[in-house]
């Protein structure tokens, strides 16, 4: 009985005491985990001060600047066209289609033949009177002179017959006549003379030269006409499409020919507004095409469009190319083209950045073994690198990984590419030295 009362009494005891030192050890380890925070680990990388050079890529086609399509303006069968695709035109104005219109052909010989008349009366009365004529006037001048004189004489005869009453007074009447008659043939005469000794008159002469200009025109038109039917090349080129044949009937406005310059072949490329703007014509380019692989040919810019593309919101750029190789429409290129220029960007890896669904950009950067969360301004980058152009300077420790999940203010531990950056293990990529007071700087210049 004693034994029973002694346990009764022993066992609550030693479960009090075991109770309190339970609770005693949970209080010390929640003690201890409310003092000491668990840790971050990182890796980091520092900031460096480097050169950095934008390279843009991008691909285009290559196209001909100049291509013509070739209509008809006149209706006709077709006479001549001897040409198929592919063939080469070696010189301009050379004969490529003739449409037949005999009518147009009737219309400028008949032209032809007005105008030679027109000038040969011009020609003529430029010329002026002939000495054969001027001399036969001056006889003429001279023989009415002596029938006048006589005439005279033989009315003043007459006269004084009639006086004495010899003869009749219709004598007389028949005598003035005569003299008068003969008097204004003689005056005639001297005013015909002296038109062939002056020659003709500006007014002759102008209207003359007028209706030569006007066969001239008529001439003309019937040329043009005519012109209109046959239809040259307007530059060195390659034919690239033939639409008619020998026999075919042309219709005024349907294409005949086309053909382009194989001289204006250059490579046109779409590229982003930002990185076109500070581009200038003559910028040197590394062009590959699909047709020569494993061939890089240099090219230059040649021209800038002022404009942006409404669908891809790009800028259009052409390149020529220094290197002479062949070239087709169509052809596929790729062109990487070099951008801007930092000769002290401050880089970090690319890695290092981290997008937040707001859409901003942040870096963690190690401060006291803290993560400092930081929201950066970036510039260009590489397959590696990236230029931060505000928020983080050269020779700061930024956080290449752990950085995904990671809170600003949160105690790290750093990793070994910590230890390499500092210097303890590892290898450390020597940056490009600056001067001291241009190390926190950033650099906008090309």
């Amino acid at each position: 009985m004693n034994i029973h009362r002694i346990i009764n009494r022993v066992c609550p005891a030693l479960f009090s005491a075991g109770m309190v030192v339970v609770l005693a050890a949970c209080g010390q380890a929640k003690t201890a985990k409310t003092k000491s925070k668990p840790t971050v680990r990182v890796d980091v990388e520092k900031a460096r001060m480097e050169i950095m050079e934008e390279r843009l890529q991008t691909t285009g086609d290559v196209i001909a600047t100049n291509t013509v399509v070739l209509e008809s303006t006149v209706e006709g069968p077709i006479s001549f066209c001897p040409w198929r695709e592919g063939d080469i035109v070696d010189a301009a104005g050379k004969k490529l289609i003739v449409i037949e219109r005999p009518l147009y052909r009737q219309e400028l010989a008949a032209a032809e033949a007005m105008l030679a008349v027109a000038q040969a009366k011009l020609d003529d009365l430029l010329a002026g009177a002939r000495p054969e004529e001027i001399a036969q006037a001056r006889e003429t001048v001279k023989h009415l002179a002596d029938c006048t004189a006589f005439a005279k004489a033989d009315f003043d005869r007459v006269q004084n017959l009639v006086t004495s009453g010899s003869l009749p007074a219709e004598a007389a009447e028949k005598a003035r006549v005569d003299y008068s008659k003969c008097h204004t043939q003689h005056e005639s005469a001297k005013e015909k003379l002296a038109m062939l000794e002056a020659g003709p008159t500006k007014t002759e002469v102008a209207i003359a030269k007028a209706t030569v200009a006007e066969a001239a025109a008529r001439r003309d038109l019937a040329q043009a006409r005519l012109d209109e039917c046959s239809i040259a090349a307007p530059f060195v080129g390659v034919i690239t499409e033939v639409y008619v044949r020998p026999g075919d009937l042309a219709k005024p406005r349907q294409p005949l020919l086309k053909m382009m310059e194989e001289a204006s072949l250059v490579v046109r490329a779409g590229l982003p507004e930002v990185s076109v703007m500070g581009l200038q014509v003559g910028a040197i380019a590394d062009v590959s095409l699909d047709a020569y692989p494993g061939k890089t040919l240099v090219a230059r810019v040649a021209r800038i469009y002022p404009r942006l593309e409404g669908s891809s919101r790009t800028r259009l750029v052409e390149f020529s190319l220094d290197d002479k190789v062949r070239l087709l429409p169509r052809m596929f290129a790729r062109v990487s083209l070099r951008g801007r220029r930092f000769d002290s960007a401050v880089v970090v890896p690319g890695q290092a950045v981290v997008a937040t669904p707001r859409g901003e950009k942040i870096v963690f950067v190690i401060k006291d073994g803290k993560a400092e969360r930081r929201i950066v301004q970036l510039g260009i980058e590489d397959a590696k690198r990236v230029q931060v152009v505000d928020g983080v300077q050269a020779g700061e420790d930024v956080v290449v990984a752990g950085n995904l999940n990671l809170k600003d203010g949160a105690v790290v531990t750093l990793g070994k590419a910590a230890t390499a950056a500092n210097g303890a293990v590892g290898a450390v990529l020597v940056p490009v030295p600056v001067p001291a007071a241009e190390a926190g700087k950033k650099d906008g210049g090309r």
